[in-house]
């Protein structure tokens, strides 16, 4: 994109037409990046709407502190965007493109032997390829899904803070993030230092929401902190049960409906309540949050009813297919008798 743009190796390399070239410091680097970066009146020649605050943001992360403390193994322009190479945020085939953003974090946050000399694990590129997060990004192609930059910034990357990290997921899941800091559990999280969402969700290994994960029972997230004896772990066992009974609910009317569509009926009102109950079970996972079993009540028996709407759905069709069966075998029936009788007629008047 330099060269497309007019600049050539002089614009970075200052003694290179006099022959004088020195590979420029690390410590120099992102200095001299925002030579052009940070002038406004340079950039928006090739961009309007471009932003001038890289260098400024970059002196305020993590690794920009570290660079100007002299540490020079920490990230600096070239080790994300390229050096000679150097390509849009928009190209796909940028380093930093959303695509590609976590392997060109993982060059140095999942080695080892770099993570180490800084104290740091080496899991979480790994960590976030197991998530949901990269499922949405790199199976489903949704760009909307968050890389490491949609949690720690770009330039001005840094570990959330405890108080930070329910900011940080409430960008997308705003919902969730209301309910809880209406719930009981705000004030507790907020006495014991605990980030929120972090307690049962994790940061880059983030799963998949599952019923299992509520209850006392072993495994379950639930057990991390609560047992039955307490009326919290009574009231999540009372969700649990809920769940359970949702769930069951819509596999048998989902097993009806299929059975009635392989045999040829069409269930149109059962699968809309079908969807109907899939979506109540989607909102009971989002109302665990209120940590009220009113509340969670509400929208699970709301699943129920549309659940049992798709079920009788379902054991109408099977009923009507029933019906025509025992209609067409008398049908049938009576055609046989008829040509059987019409043949018998024929017979009895002989020959001409």
């Amino acid at each position: 994109m330099h060269a497309a743009a007019g600049f050539g190796c002089t614009a970075c390399h200052a003694g290179a037409a006099a022959g004088a070239y020195a590979p420029t410091p690390r410590t120099a680097i992102a200095p001299m990046c925002a030579t052009c970066h940070s002038d406004a009146a340079l950039m928006r020649k090739f961009d309007p709407q471009v932003r001038v605050d890289q260098f400024l943001q970059y002196e305020t992360s993590t690794h920009g502190k570290r660079m100007a403390s002299g540490e020079t193994r920490v990230a600096t322009c070239t080790d994300c965007h390229g050096a000679h190479g150097v390509r849009r945020v928009s190209d796909p085939r940028a380093p930093v493109a959303p695509l590609n953003v976590t392997t060109t974090c993982g060059r140095c946050h999942g080695d080892p032997g770099r993570m180490k000399a800084f104290g740091r694990e080496a899991t979480p590129p790994a960590d976030w390829g197991a998530s949901v997060h990269a499922t949405a990004l790199l199976k489903r192609g949704d760009a909307s899904a968050p890389t490491c930059v949609a949690c720690h910034g770009s330039h001005g990357a840094t570990p959330p803070g405890v108080t930070a990290v329910a900011n940080v997921c409430a960008q997308c899941h705003l919902r969730e993030a209301e309910l809880f800091r209406a719930s009981v559990k705000k004030d507790i999280f907020d006495a014991i230092g605990q980030a929120e969402c972090l307690v049962c969700h994790n940061n880059h290994r983030i799963e998949p929401p599952a019923d299992h994960w509520v209850g006392v029972q072993e495994g379950a997230v639930c057990a991390q902190c609560h047992d039955a004896s307490t009326d919290s772990g009574k009231t999540i066992v009372g969700i649990r049960s809920e769940l359970d009974r949702l769930a069951s609910a819509m596999s048998e009317a989902d097993a009806l409906l299929t059975r009635a569509e392989r045999a040829g009926m069409l269930v149109d009102d059962g699968r809309l309540a079908f969807r109907e109950a899939r979506e109540h079970h989607v909102q009971s996972h989002v109302l665990v949050h209120t940590f009220a079993a009113d509340q969670f009540g509400k929208a699970a028996a709301e699943g129920l009813a549309s659940a049992q709407r798709a079920h009788e759905a379902g054991e109408a069709a099977l009923q009507e297919i029933q019906v025509r069966r025992r209609g067409l075998a008398v049908a049938t029936l009576l055609v046989v008798a008829f040509l059987i009788a019409l043949g018998l007629k024929i017979r009895s008047l002989g020959p001409g």
